[in-house]
């Protein structure tokens, strides 16, 4: 009974939401103008394995954890689900990627994504502008004054 027990307690820990994982990157992608990853298996599974691992540990810091393979760049991040998905790599010129998050005890998604064959430089939109914007990472972003209309007193 006990280990029923504490079973059931690790499943509640970290819930896996892994199929929206690399659906979730590829719409951000598509709607920024950019062809959407070729999802290769087991990149989708390591990205899933860490996920876990981080979400299992509330791991806030980055690339704590399992290491990616020889050859592949991973983007990693934790955001509650209003923020959308948070890592970087969303914007790089690589063809195969995989992707997964999970949802921590926290309420945190701990997201991963990992990816190969190209050479990490950021995409341009098909308005030739870099995709890479920070607007992204802010739900509500801040409204800002240009210091030339501010009164000086």
């Amino acid at each position: 009974m006990r280990i029923l027990m504490m079973a059931l307690v690790l499943v509640s820990v970290a819930v896996n939401v892994q199929a929206a994982g690399i659906d979730e990157v590829n719409e951000w992608r598509r709607r920024s103008g950019l062809r959407p990853f070729i999802e290769d298996p087991e990149m989708t599974k390591f990205a899933d394995m860490k996920a876990r691992y981080r979400a299992l540990r509330r791991l806030q810091n980055g690339h704590q954890g399992p290491q990616a393979p020889a050859g592949w760049h991973e983007g990693t991040g934790e955001a509650t689900a209003d923020w959308g998905w948070l890592t970087c790599e969303m914007e790089s010129d690589y063809q195969y990627a995989g992707a997964a998050v999970c949802l921590g005890s926290d309420g945190q998604r701990y997201m991963v994504l990992v990816c190969r064959g190209g050479s990490g430089r950021p995409l341009l939109s098909r308005n030739n502008a870099p995709v890479h914007r920070t607007a992204h990472l802010t739900p509500n972003p801040p409204r800002v004054v240009p210091r030339s209309s501010l009164q000086h007193r």
